[in-house]
């Protein structure tokens, strides 16, 4: 077994460019070990760096060959079915064929290679079981590749709209199937003159460029197709042509659809025609008549899932984390993202090929359910506070693209460190030395939108970028039915770039960057409770703000992710604990399914705590927020009360509208601010049987504060879940961070 000290020694001596020059004589491989180096004082000597096909061990060993295997069979997975849509049978497959994979790597089983499949659930998902169009021409039926389009994420009843029975929840097949004559539409005008006598009980097909959502105003292709369904077409064909189409399978851009009830509606590339002998949209005239048969169901929740695979290093208490995420909104998803999926397989296989052990634990993550909003990144995060304690770092590779031809990094990371002060690129230094002594070309760009990817999801608790891609002409396929294997055969060498990186990463930084995070070490610890809190977008990962503001304040802070309890050990030594809105997915017509409260034994440990000397948070919210829009109410609101209560505290009446809080009493926690920044219709008005009331809204309690027995515990209690700076993309950045500093710096000094 080779230890990595070891190989990357003997990578320095192939590639001098890696390596600080040494005084003195140069002693033999066997006994070289890497000097300490700083990312910021990382030497190159050379821009240019070898060539692919002279890296030196273990690089040398990956195969693009490889690579493509572990991307044809996954971009061979329930083709035609949304592939891989998130959430479905298609993903959990995928990730078993990946579990599969792993589990015949001999030397990482040695090594004590372990396996997890992680399950969690979204607030909806559409399972495509079937999805077929039959074109009859010349007396001859002949059946060509077709798709369904999935239904909306974030609506149920505009989710039921693409279930073919119309029944939330119900997985029996029971396909309609509907046969016609067929019309041809081409333009927005063609589709807006059409009468209902011409077209009641027939085919559509509709040029997708009539309604791209790239290409037209927002609602446009909703209210053309609305208008297809009012003049009761039996079915909808969209086809797309000419490597466009971005979009044509995912069902949100159709949410404004005017409809009751949904029809076969079907997507397929005129290419895929070619059996019936049609190769243009002149030659679609031939058609007689068109037969599809469609099957879908929406389930509340859906169910979902992640793999993630743990590599025993050397050095167990330190870890790096690499990720990509599997699933894909259309068929075939090869660029975004099989592609870095076949990576990750790919990294496993030189580590077991070259019989390597790491120098720290190395966990490969596969994501489930990314295109329903980065939910299997952002589950890993919530779920997984002791890997984060240890990871030095983790790189997320997507299938995101730049202008360049090459990998680029996507500085996210920085983001949340500069709004502390410190303005360094630490990681992105590393990775973009790293590239130039290896001789792979990378660009970078910062992103500050933190929802764009699953490195988002890590933003406020380890060292994360994305590693991204290739070029825009790639990126117009992501997305649509032409994202194939042929479209990215080019991207062999960019491939095995980044599993160059990948594995760079894993087994170098440890050893010549261990010192990329810059938050000091910890001296208090913070706990924040989503026992209760289903709806993964308001869960830790998306209170970034407060996670690396408490970081800088010298706090661990640990998770109690949904569904699972707390005991008073986890309590014992926490300095500041943090409770969660109760909100499950279930509401309105559906609240029977589940639901959610708090226990009177977890209120009692709650109660205890505080009592005893404890600092809790009381947090609400009125709404449940999906990626960044309210998607429904939160009807659980209410059930914070019962924990409330104890500390003589309720929360009622009509939420908020104003965005701001006026600050009502000088106290350490607000500060010097003038007011503090809310989520708009969010917040409750607060009752205080006693306490100081910190913030107001026109004579109402935002914020107070609440002095418990005689050990000095107090309870903070929020109005809304968003003065703690929960994450709104598309809304900018949210002026939280000095009352959140302020409220970190009271309660490490209490």
């Amino acid at each position: 077994m080779r230890t990595y000290s070891k190989l990357v020694a003997i990578s320095c001596l192939l590639v001098m460019a890696a390596c600080t020059p040494m005084v003195g004589p140069t002693p033999s491989a066997d006994t070289l070990t890497p000097p300490p180096v700083t990312t910021s004082a990382l030497i190159s000597t050379s821009t240019a760096g070898p060539q692919a096909d002279e890296l030196p061990f273990p690089y040398s060993l990956i195969s693009r060959e490889s690579i493509f295997t572990y991307l044809e069979d996954l971009t061979s997975i329930q083709a035609y079915s949304g592939w891989r849509n998130s959430a479905t049978e298609g993903e959990m497959e995928a990730l078993d064929y990946v579990a599969g994979t792993l589990s015949e790597f001999a030397h990482l089983q040695d090594l004590g290679l372990e396996l997890e499949h992680q399950s969690f659930h979204v607030f909806l998902a559409t399972e495509i079981w079937e999805s077929s169009l039959f074109l009859t021409s010349g007396g001859q039926e002949i059946e060509v590749s077709a798709n369904a389009v999935s239904g909306h994420r974030g609506d149920v009843q505009q989710a039921l709209r693409f279930d073919s029975d119309g029944v939330l929840n119900d997985s029996d097949r029971d396909p309609v199937e509907v046969t016609g004559r067929v019309i041809l539409l081409r333009t927005q005008q063609e589709v807006l003159d059409l009468l209902q006598e011409d077209a009641e009980g027939k085919i559509a097909f509709l040029d997708f460029d009539v309604i791209d959502p790239m290409e037209v105003e927002a609602n446009v292709g909703a209210q053309l197709v609305t208008s297809l369904i009012q003049n009761q077409v039996a079915g909808l064909v969209l086809v797309v042509a000419g490597g466009q189409g971005k979009s044509a399978g995912d069902g949100d851009f159709l949410e404004d659809i005017a409809m009751t009830e949904g029809i076969p509606m079907l997507n397929v590339r005129l290419e895929d025609l070619a059996p019936a002998g049609i190769d243009s949209w002149e030659a679609l005239a031939a058609i007689e008549t068109a037969r599809l048969i469609w099957d879908t169901d929406v389930f509340l929740p859906g169910q979902s899932g992640n793999l993630v695979a743990r590599i025993p290093g050397a050095d167990t208490s330190r870890a790096v984390i690499l990720g990509a995420h599997i699933d894909s909104a259309n068929t075939p998803g090869a660029g975004d993202n099989a592609l870095n999926c076949a990576v990750l397989l790919e990294v496993a296989r030189v580590l077991n090929e070259g019989m390597i052990e790491p120098p720290v634990d190395i966990y490969l993550v596969w994501f489930g359910s990314h295109e329903l909003g980065i939910q299997g990144s952002q589950h890993f995060v919530n779920a997984y506070p002791e890997i984060l304690d240890r990871a030095l770092a983790a790189l997320l590779l997507d299938g995101f693209t730049a202008d360049e031809t090459g990998p680029t990094i996507f500085a996210l990371q920085e983001s949340s460190y500069t709004r502390f002060g410190d303005r360094r690129t630490l990681f992105v230094d590393y990775i973009t030395q790293k590239g130039e002594v290896y001789g792979i070309p990378i660009a970078w760009s910062y992103d500050s939108e933190f929802a764009s990817s699953d490195d988002g999801s890590f933003h406020g608790f380890v060292p994360a970028v994305r590693f991204a891609f290739g070029n825009q002409e790639i990126g117009h396929r992501f997305h649509s039915p032409y994202d194939t294997v042929d479209s990215v055969r080019d991207q062999g060498g960019v491939m095995e770039q980044s599993a160059s990186m990948a594995l760079i990463v894993a087994l170098e930084a440890p050893l010549d960057a261990p010192n990329l995070r810059v938050t000091p070490e910890p001296e208090h610890r913070a706990l924040i409770i989503a026992t209760h809190t289903e709806v993964i977008n308001m869960m830790p990962s998306s209170l970034i703000h407060l996670d690396r503001a408490l970081a800088w304040g010298g706090f661990d802070v640990d998770v109690i992710p949904y569904g699972q309890s707390f005991s008073a050990a986890d309590l014992a030594d926490a300095d500041l604990v943090l409770a969660l809105p109760v909100m499950d997915y279930p509401s309105g017509a559906y609240s029977t399914l589940y639901d959610e409260q708090w226990l009177s034994d977890e209120i009692e440990l709650l109660v205890s705590y505080v009592e005893q000397g404890g600092f809790l948070i009381l947090t609400n919210s009125a709404n449940i927020f999906f990626h960044g829009r309210v998607i429904d109410v939160n009807e659980d609101w209410e059930d914070v009360n019962e924990l409330a209560a104890p500390f003589g505290v309720r929360y009622g009446g009509v939420p908020f509208e104003a965005f701001r809080a006026r600050v009502a009493d000088t106290h350490p926690i607000p500060g010097d601010l003038f007011d503090l920044v809310m989520l708009s219709d969010n917040g409750f008005p607060l009752t205080l049987q006693e306490g100081i009331v910190l913030a107001e809204v026109k004579g109402e309690v935002a914020v107070g504060l609440v002095e418990v027995g005689d050990a000095g515990g107090q309870v903070l209690a929020l109005s809304d879940l968003g003065l703690l700076g929960l994450v709104i993309p598309n809304l900018g950045e949210r002026d939280s961070i000095e009352f959140i500093l302020n409220l970190a710096r009271y309660v490490s000094g209490r």
